[in-house]
């Protein structure tokens, strides 16, 4: 196995997923409209094309991203014609709780806009799209509240576990939680500002932007971005943390409040 080659330049990654030509698009659509005549024939309710073939965005290599309406739920993958398949098999009741999970909305409600409806005899998928395209945060704002505060709360162990680490020098361990922390803060901060992020392959991006100041700043210093070193960077993870409870503090009930404080107290001292 030949090593990654290591280069900084922007130009040489993108050589090795180019954005999609003409005629790739020509035979990502090939193969898709055989599997879902294949899907169709099989008893699918609906087939739809969705993530960055659908928009338009795609790489060369991207996955293409197929959702078939059915009676059960499941997922496989396929290599077809060079193309990785995502086929994603749901239901209609499936894909409406979607559009009520603040976990899941902010990814479901974008990609069911942009989704193309290849084959949808019974409008199934069309009325999902179509509440998809209806919908506004302030539906499901209260739920989005608690999952946040919940989230908050949640990970106070993973602060906690991150101190102790490099109190240990288990950098390693330090590495995991510092990743974990980084990670799931966004998510946490997305609902929160009420962001939709469709696709995640920009979503850190696009959340750290749309929050910008300190908070941005810790985020770019914990992913590795801004550079510095590790220790610097785990600590950003942890300021990542205690900006977010403190950006979120109405939603918290006493309970969850008296945690984040016990947290900042563990990081900052007494």
């Amino acid at each position: 196995m030949r090593a990654v080659r290591r280069a900084g330049s922007k130009r040489y990654w993108r050589t090795r997923n180019p954005p999609a030509t003409v005629t790739d698009q020509r035979r990502a659509q090939a193969v898709f409209d055989s599997l879902a005549r294949q899907l169709a024939d099989e008893g699918a309710i609906a087939v739809v094309l969705g993530g960055s073939w659908a928009r338009g965005e795609a790489h060369r290599t991207s996955d293409i991203d197929m959702w078939v309406l059915g009676r059960r739920s499941g997922q496989k993958t396929l290599l077809r014609d060079g193309f990785p398949i995502n086929i994603e098999r749901t239901t209609e009741r499936l894909e409406r709780s979607r559009f009520r999970d603040p976990r899941q909305v902010g990814g479901c409600v974008p990609g069911w806009r942009s989704a193309l409806l290849v084959y949808d005899p019974q409008r199934v998928a069309a009325k999902l799209q179509a509440e998809a395209r209806g919908f506004r945060w302030s539906m499901i704002a209260p739920r989005c509240d608690r999952w946040v505060a919940g989230e908050v709360a949640g990970l106070a162990e993973e602060v906690v576990k991150l101190v102790r680490a490099l109190g240990e020098g288990s950098l390693e361990t330090a590495a995991v939680q510092r990743n974990l922390l980084a990670n799931r803060l966004v998510f946490v901060m997305a609902v929160h500002r009420r962001i939709l992020w469709g696709s995640e392959n920009e979503m850190w991006e696009r959340v750290g932007r749309r929050v910008g100041g300190k908070w941005r700043t810790s985020q770019r210093v914990a992913l590795g971005v801004s550079g510095g070193d590790f220790v610097r960077s785990c600590c950003a993870a942890l300021t990542l943390y205690l900006l977010t409870a403190a950006a979120v503090r109405t939603t918290l009930s006493s309970e969850q409040a008296r945690m984040v404080k016990h947290v900042q107290r563990v990081v900052e001292g007494p």
